[in-house]
């Protein structure tokens, strides 16, 4: 029996280990699985923020052109969206100083135009991004939030971040074994995204605002403990409210909505897509839903939400739907990745999306 035990066990790691990579695989910009005992954070020194003491960027990040994206912004305002500049300051701060600060330059260049509300600073924070620890990940954004107090003071600033431990039903009483398993395994690949570490990086006053995503792994995966998707989502976010973030920082749900050429799924899937992953995040707290994204090429393919046109398709009826009734809805949106122009992209992302990041430019 031990040895059918052991064998068991094996077996079923390997399937976590397979369900992970096929939730990163099918759902890009999206989630996968990490926690462990970490210590509290490092504080970087308070004179001059701290750079990594060897480069990690090969490349230093090109610049693309302001007027193009000052020129978004300014449209975007005039529709009536909030907009948040987005950018990827990590890949700077990697390059070195002189890098990091063209990077913020840009950034408080744009924030300064008129409906201008926050940064996004960086995506996936922490995950398969080159920033290893704890303290690695402390650092960034402390050198981060120093240069944007001053450089666009008054904007909030905002992380994307997965968090992997989340997805594996923490909280479910009694235990489930495979449950356990799964988030051992994430305290062990992810410990700079674990649950004490994220406790500390929303403690920091480092960060206003938190776009989040809870790593749920495939249906099946929660199936076969016995389980399902929207359990699981609720054991997140009951887990989030227990340790308090949305007391600590602004805090948003994430989820990459957006498909390849004409949306597939019937209204009944769609429906039950949203209610996982935008209804029972905002029943649990969550202020916003950040949705990837509006219009993107991603592995040779233009992602989108809306079908191809701008024309409607389920997910967009769906979606409208709940900011009529009141949902606060961002997207993301770069004006080199158009459907049909700026203006016309502009007026129907406006019709559901309260909020939109718009691309700042900064490589």
């Amino acid at each position: 029996m031990r040895r059918r035990s052991v064998v068991l066990v094996a077996a079923m790691v390997t399937l976590l280990a397979t369900a992970f990579a096929a939730g990163r695989a099918s759902r890009p910009n999206q989630e996968t699985t990490a926690t462990a005992a970490v210590a509290g954070p490092t504080a970087a020194p308070s004179v001059r923020p701290s750079f990594p003491p060897v480069s990690r960027t090969t490349k230093r990040p090109v610049l693309g052109p302001v007027s193009r994206y000052a020129g978004a912004v300014d449209a975007a305002h005039r529709r009536g969206l909030r907009v948040w500049i987005e950018t990827d300051l990590r890949k700077r701060w990697f390059a070195g100083p002189k890098s990091f600060d063209e990077g913020v330059r840009r950034v408080g260049e744009l924030a300064r135009r008129p409906g201008v509300v926050g940064v996004k600073v960086v995506d996936e924070l922490g995950y398969s991004d080159g920033l290893r620890t704890q303290a690695e990940v402390s650092a960034f954004l402390h050198a981060t939030a120093t240069a944007l107090r001053k450089t666009a003071p008054g904007k909030l600033i905002l992380v994307d971040m997965i968090v992997p431990e989340l997805g594996c039903m923490p909280g479910q009483q009694p235990p489930l074994r495979w449950a356990t398993i799964c988030a051992a395994r994430a305290r062990g690949a992810y410990p700079q995204l674990s649950l004490p570490a994220v406790d500390s990086y929303v403690a920091s006053g480092d960060i206003d605002a938190l776009d989040l995503s809870t790593s749920i792994l495939p249906d099946r995966t929660y199936t076969g403990w016995g389980s399902d998707e929207i359990t699981a989502q609720r054991l997140a976010w009951r887990e989030v409210e227990r340790r308090g973030w949305g007391r600590q920082v602004v805090l948003h749900a994430r989820r990459a909505l957006a498909h390849a050429g004409s949306y597939q799924e019937t209204t009944a899937a769609t429906d039950a897509e949203l209610s996982t992953f935008v209804d029972v995040p905002l029943a649990a707290g969550a202020q916003a839903i950040s949705v990837w994204t509006w219009h993107q090429e991603y592995e040779g393919q233009v992602r989108r939400l809306l079908d191809p046109g701008l024309r409607p398709n389920a997910l967009w009826l769906a979606l409208r739907e709940r900011r009529a009734a009141g949902a606060v809805l961002f997207t993301h949106f770069t004006p080199s990745s158009v459907e049909v122009g700026l203006d016309a992209d502009l007026a129907a992302l406006a019709s559901v999306f309260t909020d939109v990041f718009i691309a700042a430019g900064t490589g």
